[in-house]
């Protein structure tokens, strides 16, 4: 596999759902250290809601899956947490435009797209404590391993690596962004939840193309 096709692309957003649903507990563990330990419930029922959007619509153009997939997102998770992820993919959305399969390449730079799409709205940066801790580290393993000459499957392990360990730095670091940047250094020593879920988001994309390798 050097590419992803309409039908990749359904089952990766099919695995997101499922991946962030498995998860919710856990992210809203992460969230009651610093916040009020919603996140969990919260984007659970976005990745939900855009599942059964994509599900009712069938889109059959990438990008229009991938703004399908932000629609339900933002239709249905409330506070500053919906518009953000959903941005994610409304990013990936507008890169994708015209493409009917997806390599490498496009992948990062959809995915690139993406992150500036959420920095315009919650204005992060790296060492904010943010899903921009896990998402930014993600990308940059993935080109670094793109340039290298690296297959497919590589590049897409290397950015789910870089994801890793993105998540495992916020250990380290004190939120500066929403509501948790209120709670100080009580956050220290615990991986950020936004940055977890999209760990989990980027890992969707690994399973299926490693068992599509292996298969």
């Amino acid at each position: 596999m050097d590419k992803l096709t309409i039908q990749d692309l359904t089952e990766i957003l099919r695995q997101v759902t499922k991946l962030i649903c498995e998860n919710s507990d856990k992210l809203c563990e992460l969230d009651s250290v610093v916040g009020d330990g919603d996140h969990g419930t919260t984007i659970q029922r976005g990745v939900k809601a855009a599942q059964e959007k994509v599900d009712a619509n069938a889109p059959e153009e990438i990008s229009k899956l991938f703004s399908t997939f932000a629609m339900g997102m933002v239709s249905s998770m409330g506070g500053a947490s919906g518009p953000i992820f959903a941005s994610f993919f409304q990013g990936m959305a507008l890169s994708s435009a015209g493409k009917d399969e997806v390599d490498a390449e496009t992948l990062l730079a959809a995915m690139q797209s993406g992150q500036d799409k959420i920095q315009a709205i919650g204005k992060a940066e790296e060492g904010d404590k943010t899903l921009i801790d896990a998402l930014a580290p993600a990308i940059r393993a993935g080109k670094a391993a793109n340039e290298a000459g690296s297959s497919f499957e590589e590049v897409i392990s290397a950015i789910y690596k870089g994801a890793i360990e993105g998540v495992e730095e916020t250990r380290k670091m004190v939120s500066k962004k929403g509501r948790s940047r209120y709670a100080g250094e009580r956050g220290l020593g615990h991986p950020d939840a936004g940055a977890t879920s999209m760990s989990l988001m980027l890992q969707a994309f690994a399973d299926h193309v490693r068992g599509a390798a292996h298969a």
